[in-house]
């Protein structure tokens, strides 16, 4: 693997988001500290986010950032800009004291690359931000990130974020699954917390989490009572329902409807290492991209997931081996997350008696296959995830083999930035797959690569003409001013093509990203790095092209 900065020493990460973005961070912890075994790690994290940390292993320290208080004292104006102003300051002196020889920025903020721009940590990876208090994205990986989100191209990547992240700190060994500690103390209140519910079936021990952080991702109540049924009457389940004090309003009528004593709220009586402790004594859990989803696997319990609307299991799926996920088939999904949906018909493209199904099938054991039958392919592929040899987590279609409509692209792209950016050797099969015949070669997904491919190659000779330019003083200033209008018309018919034709706008992307990204003054040293961008674009787009013909 094609590493920046491979030692590490003293490290700060900042992951100032969700509770399932930390967890998520844990196997790039966990890699930094087996490939740098006396570093010492510090993790900078929103305050309310905090008690998450001393729970999960391989973090020596933690900084608590109150975001909450900053804002307040932002709004009272006067005393309270001055107060703002302090905390702030002192949050910085004592960073900088830490003297951090690496930091990696797992938050796209602008205010957290303008941290690290005032921290002036030597190694950076993920964003930071240059003398003007822009933003700049380090490496390419994170730039990778940056691409894979950005609208249209999230249904063309199957790179789990965790990997991006873990690559775009240079971490190559990892434990191929997310961590966390199962405190005993919490274990014996969890225990405790079953033997309450005086279930009276004997079969497996089910987890449902029916709340979602947004109302379009949230399966609805009815289904899952409707579930539940199934699982409590045809399967002997007992079922316990988690999620916090707030999703009360949301599992109360489920419990309601189910009129069992096989279904157990567990709803607010949980803290964060409860609640781990409660999914760790459980089969499995069912639920949707949430943060209980990614405290089960980390856990060591299985889950059963949805991904409704915005979420897409490609990027965000549950990170261990032997999971299952349904990706509804709809040409609108994955939606964006920013916008509401008045009609999430993504929803009834799963039956809840498949949901029970799989739920208790995957309380018995391994899943590694589910009839066309049993789920309707042309509505939901439902997944099996799975590690290949380079231990990069994937989803393996169980239902239909060939996948989805996008499939094939995602292939090639995998395979393009592993080799590309990562530099990894791919084994035979991974690098050609079988080969078509010269008649497929010609392939309809291929529209619009040769113009991309032409664009480059335009782009490095105007970079020739333009060097050429720069070294002659004599050069007219006119002459100048042309060629900067066609790289202009050029960068912009880059940009155009990229979403015309939707399939090459990761390609785009990481161009706008690398152009944004250009560093310095001297005009031949730009014009230089300008001239390395356009060639990284034609080299992608061979390569993605070799890589699709031959996937």
């Amino acid at each position: 693997m094609k590493k920046r900065y491979p030692t590490k020493k003293k490290v700060l990460l900042v992951n100032i988001t969700r509770l399932g973005d930390m967890l998520q961070a844990t196997p790039t912890i966990a890699g930094i500290k087996q490939e740098n075994p006396d570093c010492h790690i510090t993790v900078l994290v929103e305050k309310q986010f905090e008690a998450i940390c001393h729970v999960l292993p391989n973090i020596d320290a933690v900084i608590g950032i109150d975001l909450a208080y900053t804002c307040r004292s932002l709004a009272e104006e006067q005393s309270g800009i001055v107060d703002a102003y302090e905390y702030v300051s002192e949050l910085v002196n004592r960073l900088k004291a830490e003297q951090f020889d690496y930091c990696l920025n797992m938050s796209s903020s602008a205010y957290t690359a303008i941290l690290l721009k005032m921290l002036g940590v030597p190694q950076t990876g993920g964003w930071t931000a240059d003398e003007e208090g822009y933003r700049v994205i380090e490496s390419e990986w994170a730039r990778l990130f940056a691409t894979s989100v950005h609208h249209q191209n999230r249904q063309y990547n199957s790179l789990n974020l965790v990997d991006v992240f873990r690559c775009s700190a240079d971490v190559e060994q990892h434990p191929q699954k997310l961590l966390v500690s199962v405190l005993p103390e919490a274990r014996q209140y969890a225990e405790n917390l079953i033997a309450e519910a005086a279930f009276t079936n004997t079969g497996p021990l089910i987890a449902v989490q029916a709340g979602a952080s947004q109302g379009k991702r949230q399966w609805a109540p009815a289904r899952f009572a409707e579930m539940i049924k199934i699982l409590v009457g045809e399967y002997n389940a007992r079922i316990v329902m988690t999620g916090s004090s707030k999703e009360q309003s949301i599992v109360g009528p489920i419990v309601e409807a189910c009129a069992s004593p096989n279904v157990f709220s567990a709803v607010g009586k949980t803290s964060i290492p409860q609640i781990a402790a409660l999914l760790n004594l459980c089969d499995v859990l069912v639920t949707g991209d949430t943060g209980p989803m990614h405290i089960s696997v980390a856990a060591g319990t299985p889950v059963v997931s949805m991904f409704l609307a915005s979420a897409y299991g490609f990027e965000t799926g549950p990170y261990s081996a032997g999971n299952i996920v349904l990706q509804p088939v709809i040409g609108c999904g994955p939606c964006n997350p920013n916008k509401a949906c008045s009609r999430p018909d993504c929803h009834d493209m799963i039956p809840p008696r498949l949901m029970a199904y799989l739920a208790a099938e995957r309380a018995k054991g391994d899943i590694s296959e589910v009839s066309a039958e049993l789920a309707d392919p042309s509505k939901v592929i439902v997944y099996r995830s799975s590690f290949d040899d380079l231990g990069f987590c994937d989803l393996v279609p169980l239902n239909k083999p060939d996948g989805d409509l996008y499939s094939r692209h995602r292939r090639a792209y995998r395979k393009l930035w592993l080799d590309d950016l990562g530099g990894f050797q791919l084994s035979e099969s991974e690098s050609s797959g079988a080969r078509r015949s010269a008649l497929q070669v010609v392939d309809a997904g291929l529209e619009g690569l040769s113009e991309l491919s032409d664009c480059a190659t335009r782009g490095r000779g105007l970079m020739r003409d333009l060097q050429g330019l720069i070294s002659d003083s004599r050069s007219p200033a006119s002459k100048l001013t042309s060629i900067n209008t066609e790289i202009v018309e050029l960068d912009r018919e880059i940009e155009e093509l990229g979403y015309h034709y939707s399939p090459f706008g990761s390609l785009t992307r990481m161009f706008i990203f690398a152009k944004e990204n250009l560093k310095g003054s001297d005009a031949a040293a730009l014009a230089s790095q300008m001239d390395g961008i356009y060639r990284d674009l034609g080299r992608r787009c061979e390569k993605f092209r070799e890589f699709y013909q031959r996937s």
